[in-house]
C-alpha cells in the first residue's frame, strides 16, 4: 500500500509501477489530493522589450524591486502559500475575495513605492486569478487544474499591466462589492476561448 506521505506525483508513478491507470482510479485520487482553492498568478510587464533595450541585469534589478514590494502584500493577506518563479508570483488563496483584494494590493504598492522600469515607465504587473477544485502536490508542483491554466493563461499571455483578470468561477464565488468595476470580455488564447473579467487599476480613483 502507498505511503500517505506521498505527494501527487509520487502516487501516480506508484499506481503506473503497479499496473494501474491513475484514470481508473480517477474519483480516489481526486479525494486525496483535491483542494478547492483560490489561484493567483502575477507576471511582470515588459520582460522581453527591456530586457532587450537595457540588458537583463537592469530588469532583473527591477524585478527584484518588485519582489521586495509584493512579499510583504501576500504575507499581509492571508495567502495559504505563494511563491516567486522568474518574473512570477504564484499565491493561492482559500476564497476568491482574498485574491481579488491582494491583486488590488499588488498593484497599489507596486505603484506607490515607485517602482520603475526604466527611467520614464512605471513598472506593472499583469493578475490572473481563477477558483475551484484542483490537484494539489507537495514541495514544489503546485496545484493542476483547468482554473490554474486559465489563471496562467490570463495572467502571463492575455493582461495588460494594471490589469487584473478573473474567471467565470472566480466571478461567480465572488462577494458583489468587488465585483462592481469589472468588465465582462473574452479571450482566445493557445486554440482555447473562454471568457474572463477585467479590472483596470487607476491611481487616485
Amino acid at each position: 500500500m502507498s505511503s500517505e506521505k506521498e505527494n501527487l506525483f509520487q502516487h501516480l508513478e506508484s499506481l503506473i509501477a503497479r499496473g494501474i491507470d491513475p484514470v481508473d482510479n480517477e474519483h480516489l485520487v481526486w479525494q486525496r489530493y483535491g483542494k478547492t482553492v483560490a489561484v493567483m498568478v502575477l507576471d511582470s510587464s515588459g520582460f522581453s522589450r527591456v530586457s532587450e533595450e537595457h540588458g537583463i541585469l537592469h530588469f532583473l534589478s527591477r524585478l527584484t524591486l518588485m519582489r521586495q514590494v509584493v512579499k510583504p502584500v501576500m504575507e499581509q493577506n492571508r495567502c495559504l502559500d505563494f511563491h516567486f518563479e522568474a518574473d512570477n508570483v504564484f499565491a493561492v488563496f482559500e476564497h476568491p475575495d482574498q485574491a481579488i483584494r491582494t491583486a488590488i494590493a499588488c498593484h497599489e504598492a507596486v505603484y506607490n513605492n515607485n517602482v520603475m522600469l526604466t527611467e520614464l515607465e512605471p513598472f506593472q504587473v499583469c493578475i490572473g486569478i481563477g477558483y475551484g477544485q484542483m490537484l494539489y502536490s507537495e514541495s514544489m508542483e503546485g496545484y493542476f487544474g483547468e482554473e490554474m491554466n486559465l489563471a496562467s493563461k490570463l495572467g502571463e499571455d492575455t493582461a495588460n499591466g494594471g490589469e487584473t483578470l478573473i474567471t467565470e468561477s472566480v466571478y461567480a464565488a465572488a462577494s458583489d462589492e468587488l465585483l462592481q468595476a469589472f468588465q465582462r470580455r473574452n479571450a482566445n488564447v493557445s486554440g482555447l476561448a473562454f471568457p474572463y473579467h477585467c479590472l483596470n487599476f487607476n491611481p487616485g480613483e
